[in-house]
């Protein structure tokens, strides 16, 4: 019984840093996208398609990498359910 209990805590665990790297990516793609509104407007005060291409890759990802993390959350929410219906008995 313990080794499935220590396998969910494990999964959970992974689900945990999995999601954690979605949201890491995702700040990265805000700061990118934040310098690149910045640097476009403010610095060299005009743009082409190339900034606009930049914009949408960023905001794509970001979309791409939202869903990743609100799949992984979703998993861990499931693996945390099946724990608590099957170990929380047991503990108390």
């Amino acid at each position: 019984m313990e080794d499935k209990e220590y396998e969910l805590l494990n999964e959970m665990v992974v689900k945990l840093n999995e999601a954690s790297g979605y949201q890491r990516i995702s700040l990265v793609l805000t700061i990118i996208w934040l310098f690149e509104i910045w640097y476009t407007f403010f610095w060299i005060s005009s743009y082409d398609s190339f900034y606009i291409l930049i914009w949408v890759l960023c905001l794509i990802g970001w979309i791409s990498v939202d869903r990743k993390y609100k799949r992984a959350m979703d998993e861990y929410n499931e693996l945390k359910e099946e724990y608590n219906s099957r170990f929380e008995d047991e503990k108390i």
